[in-house]
C-alpha cells in the first residue's frame, strides 16, 4: 500500500472530536462560543472565513476586520466524549451496514448544543456583552 492510501486509512479510523469552544476579543472582552463536529480544525476554519470578511456573526466580523489577529485568543472549552462509533471519515452518518445510523450522529449534536448553551450561560457570551445571541424562548 502506498503511503498515501495508509495516511488515508490513518485519518479515517481516528475519532473525531466534537465539542465547545471560544474566540475572545482580548481588547474589549467579548466572547464567541461555539460548537463543533470537527474540533481539531476548528480555529483553521474560524480564522479563515474571518480572514475572508464572511463570518455569519457580523459583530464578530466588524470586531475583527478592524483588529488585529494577536487581539483574538481560540480556546477549546469542553470535548463532548464520544463511543467508537464516531469517526473521522465519515462513514458513521452513511445509511447501511457499513455506518451509524442518523439517529446516533443526531443524538451527539443535540449533546452539542446543550453543552454549547451550558457554555454561553457561565460565560454570559450574549450581546452587547458578547457576541452570540439569545436563544429564541418557545
Amino acid at each position: 500500500m502506498n503511503r498515501r492510501k495508509e495516511l488515508q486509512n490513518e485519518y479515517g479510523m481516528k475519532k473525531r472530536r466534537m465539542g465547545v469552544y471560544a474566540i475572545t476579543n482580548t481588547s474589549n472582552g467579548k466572547r464567541y462560543i461555539a460548537s463543533t463536529s470537527t474540533l481539531d480544525s476548528a480555529w483553521q476554519r474560524e480564522q479563515f472565513v474571518l480572514t475572508m470578511g464572511s463570518h455569519a456573526n457580523k459583530a464578530l466580523q466588524t470586531d475583527w476586520s478592524s483588529s488585529e489577529l494577536a487581539k483574538f485568543e481560540y480556546e477549546e472549552l469542553e470535548a463532548l466524549k464520544l463511543g467508537d462509533e464516531i469517526r473521522n471519515d465519515y462513514k458513521d452518518i452513511m445509511p447501511g451496514s457499513a455506518g451509524v445510523r442518523r439517529n446516533v450522529v443526531q443524538s451527539y449534536r443535540d449533546e452539542l448544543r446543550k453543552l454549547e448553551l451550558k457554555w454561553l450561560e457561565k460565560f454570559q457570551a450574549y450581546e452587547p456583552d458578547g457576541y452570540n445571541r439569545r436563544p429564541r424562548q418557545n
